[in-house]
């Protein structure tokens, strides 16, 4: 079972450039050699913060595990601490409406995340709602919903809905629609609560490494 582990600070003000650069130079490898994958580097644009968040994936919770009680991993993070305030994380296991579906990098794309709580009593109504109104109708938008994820570990919301788009001006247009004010009424009037919504913005920070991997796989 894949294992999705976020985490999510704010840069310290006037500290970019060093920042960038432990990120690219030692935290990023030294999470991919602990055997936790990275998968998508997102920017906040509209919604809460903080503002950065990274994606990773591990295969089964013991790994990710092992790979935090390292002592690898607490040089890392406590290089990272002196760069970022505002520091989280969280696991999240799939809700098993996507059949564990593999979790890779995708270059570009953009993300329009919903967090919510489904209303005690509402789970069979919610999950019904969701697999034959909400996401024929998100693909249609041509904002699909691509991941379920179900919070294990953390605090907030424990249902996050992963929408994927191209673009910007792609999540706009959906949003804009009466289809989507539709759905976003109903979920909200009665399947959930606590419902937040974020667009995260990919910073390229790990696609352009992945690209160049797979251009000199060709050489």
């Amino acid at each position: 079972m894949t294992i999705l582990f976020s985490q999510y600070w704010d840069v310290n003000p006037g500290e970019y450039d060093d920042y960038s650069r432990f990120i690219s130079e030692e935290f990023n490898p030294a999470l991919e050699k602990l055997g936790i994958k990275l998968v998508g580097g997102f920017y906040v644009a509209v919604g809460g913060g903080p503002r950065i968040v990274a994606v990773a994936t591990v295969k089964n919770d013991m790994g990710l595990l092992a790979a935090l009680a390292s002592r690898e991993y607490r040089q890392v993070a406590t290089k990272l601490m002196q760069h970022v305030y505002n520091y989280g994380s969280k696991l999240w296991i799939p809700t098993g409406m996507f059949r564990d579906q593999a979790y890779s990098i995708q270059t570009g794309a953009w993300k329009f995340n919903q967090y919510y709580d489904i209303v005690p009593g509402k789970e069979t109504e919610h999950n019904r709602f969701v697999v034959e109104e909400a996401i024929p109708a998100m693909k249609e938008m041509g904002v699909p919903v691509t991941h379920g994820w179900r919070l294990s570990v953390g605090v907030g919301p424990r249902i996050l809905a992963e929408c994927t788009a191209r673009s910007l001006a792609d999540i706009a247009k959906a949003i804009d629609t009466s289809e989507y004010r539709k759905l976003s009424r109903t979920m909200k009037k009665l399947y959930t609560t606590n419902f937040s919504s974020r667009i995260l913005a990919p910073t390229g920070r790990l696609e352009v490494p992945y690209l160049i991997m797979s251009m000199m796989k060709n050489f």
